[in-house]
């Protein structure tokens, strides 16, 4: 097996690090994106949570409350005081949704980082002994 020149060795050490950053690049955006689309769900179902208890506070308190008083004779801060708790679970149950979705938004790109350091540690061991393997 014939040995390989050290500009032929450097050339290729140049070569396998371009391509091994365009695939850290690559798998750095691949997590990142992961973690921010967990986190863009979880803040819209939060968002959607506000949205609905705004406007049912508004729009559904009164025709429910009206409701009750006059459908079962309770009185109107009876009435009131159902209609919030029944709008209160409802905005939990939603919170209860989003907040594990938080959780697993992480944009870190936590793989590709070991990735490269195992990469980085690759290259510094390719570079104290070029004959040798690379692993």
């Amino acid at each position: 097996m014939a040995e390989r020149s050290i500009s032929k060795l450097i050339e290729d050490i140049g070569a396998d690090s371009r391509a091994l950053a365009q695939e850290e690049t690559a798998l750095a955006k691949s997590e990142a994106a992961e973690g921010a689309k967990n986190l863009g769900i979880g803040a819209g179902l939060a968002i959607g949570a506000l949205f609905l208890l705004f406007l049912s506070s508004f729009m559904v308190m009164f025709t429910v409350a009206a409701a009750f008083h006059e459908g079962l004779g309770w009185a109107w801060w009876l009435s009131f005081l159902v209609v919030f708790a029944i709008l209160a679970v409802i905005a939990l149950i939603l919170v209860a949704v989003a907040i594990p979705l938080f959780k697993k938004g992480n944009p870190v790109p936590g793989q590709a980082i070991a990735s490269g350091k195992s990469a980085i540690a690759a290259l510094k061991r390719a570079l104290s002994n070029p004959g040798g393997p690379r692993y």
